[in-house]
């Protein structure tokens, strides 16, 4: 068996500084927590209301598309702000949005996510089922979280009332 020269305990000393540089590494980089959006997904309008409960306000950074309303949007991501206004308020009073304003489902001659992408997926099963909650109404009343979530689609779709 060749020795390279290191012994016994060189190489134990080589796995040591191994392992104390990609800690050092690690730390450098940061610890990675990895945290969910919590305004993306939803309406502009809706996430706008949740951040001025937080006592704060949101700021439209990006929009993608111009086939809905502002408030109809679709909030894509969200960031606290980091810059300071005039009055030298901080980055936690604003939080910057960015929106996808594009329609639900694209239809001939108008642009819109495509029926085969999950957006467009979801915008059609949202259709399917608010239609079928147009046809038979009473069926949302039967339980009081039925009922909560035919609101829901009713609100995001505009295309039927319970």
């Amino acid at each position: 068996m060749k020795s390279n020269g290191l012994g016994r305990h060189g190489r134990r000393s080589g796995i040591i500084v191994a392992t104390f540089a990609m800690a050092a590494i690690s730390a450098a980089l940061g610890p990675g927590v990895a945290s969910a959006d919590v305004y993306a997904g939803m309406t502009y309008a809706d996430a706008k209301s949740r951040i001025a409960s937080m006592h704060q306000k949101a700021v439209i950074a990006t929009v993608s598309g111009d086939q809905v309303a502002t408030d109809d949007c679709i909030v894509v991501s969200s960031m606290n702000s980091m810059f300071l206004d005039a009055s030298g308020e901080g980055p936690d009073k604003e939080v910057l949005v960015n929106l996808n304003c594009t329609a639900p489902v694209a239809a001939p001659g108008k642009p819109g996510n495509s029926a085969a992408s999950p957006e467009g997926r979801k915008a059609l099963k949202e259709r399917q089922a608010a239609h079928n909650i147009s046809k038979n109404p009473a069926w949302c009343n039967e339980d009081p979280k039925r009922l909560e979530a035919c609101k829901q689609i009713c609100d995001r779709t505009g295309l039927c009332e319970v």
